[in-house]
């Protein structure tokens, strides 16, 4: 199984929550995938050539995307898009992400480098056209919740996601950061073990 994790908006490849999935789920290799999550044209077209380089370089192996937030959103639609995706990890992934980033157009600093990075209205603009219906996933995902997300109601999450082929896991309060990281590991290792 090679598996490739998809940060946030404003997160990089270091963030806490990326490297703890590496150590944790070692010795399945985890990519962790540097792109510029608030340029979404270029972060699917950055991702994609992740993708199409991994399968040239492990042809017969399964593969699974690990997305959190944003990075959720973009792994929705490649699992919805690419045949090489056997599953999926959504952790409080972003639904409709344009409202919750809307303030966010402007100058910023990423949380997690503390570079100063610039989110356009054009690429706010572009975050529509990556829109994937629920429906279109139809490879199993595992959906991991924290009930006190701050940004996405994790209820229109469990029902948006609700005929998802896979299972939902809610775990009580917590935060957008999906404070449950280390309950929920356990899960996602049976989940992609092979």
């Amino acid at each position: 199984m090679q598996i490739i994790y998809l940060h946030g908006f404003s997160s990089a490849p270091a963030s806490h929550k990326a490297r703890r999935l590496r150590d944790a789920l070692a010795p399945m290799p985890l990519l962790i995938a540097d792109y510029p999550s608030h340029r979404p044209c270029e972060a699917i077209a950055t991702i994609t050539a992740l993708i199409d380089r991994n399968r040239r370089q492990h042809p017969r192996d399964r593969l699974a995307l690990i997305g959190s937030s944003l990075g959720g959103y973009y792994a929705q639609h490649l699992a919805a898009t690419r045949d090489e995706i056997d599953r999926v990890v959504l952790i409080n992934p972003a639904l409709d992400p344009q409202p919750p980033l809307e303030p966010w157009i402007g100058a910023n600093t990423n949380m997690v480098t503390g570079e100063p990075f610039h989110f356009s209205r054009e690429a706010w603009e572009q975050l529509a056209d990556f829109d994937t219906p629920s429906a279109s996933i139809t490879i199993p995902t595992l959906l991991l919740l924290d009930s006190g997300d701050d940004v996405i109601p994790h209820e229109f999450a469990a029902e948006k996601y609700r005929n998802l082929p896979g299972r939902t896991i809610v775990y009580p309060e917590g935060s957008h950061a999906f404070d449950h990281l280390g309950e929920a590991i356990p899960e996602i290792v049976r989940f992609l073990a092979p």
